[in-house]
């Protein structure tokens, strides 16, 4: 199983505004190329891209379309503010996460 974890909004460190686009360009890219990741783990900001206004929602939307599960920590929406504007995917918890990492014959960190 291969999971793709994510603990920002953004790529880098740096330009702000360059870290959003990076992040909304390997989002799209992963939404369009084969193979896909079997599962996405959104952490601290990057709850953020599963959010409503986001930017990424269509390239997540793809992604769950095509099987992949989505999971945003719901500890880190309730942090932020943002439960009730989760507009794709599910609210995942510290066990879930820790379940998917540890079955994972790959994970690929982004943030």
């Amino acid at each position: 199983m291969k999971v793709v974890f994510i603990n920002s909004e953004r790529i880098g460190e740096g330009d702000d505004e360059l870290g959003c686009k990076l992040m909304g360009s390997l989002l799209y890219s992963l939404a369009r190329t084969a193979p896909r990741p079997d599962a996405i783990a959104l952490m601290n900001g990057g709850v953020r891209l599963a959010c409503e206004d986001s930017g990424a929602l269509d390239d997540l939307r793809l992604l769950v379309a095509d099987g992949v599960k989505l999971y945003s920590c719901g500890t880190c929406l309730d942090w932020l503010g943002l439960k009730e504007r989760l507009a794709v995917g599910e609210v995942g918890t510290m066990n879930d996460t820790v379940a998917m990492l540890m079955a994972a014959d790959d994970v690929v960190s982004v943030g």
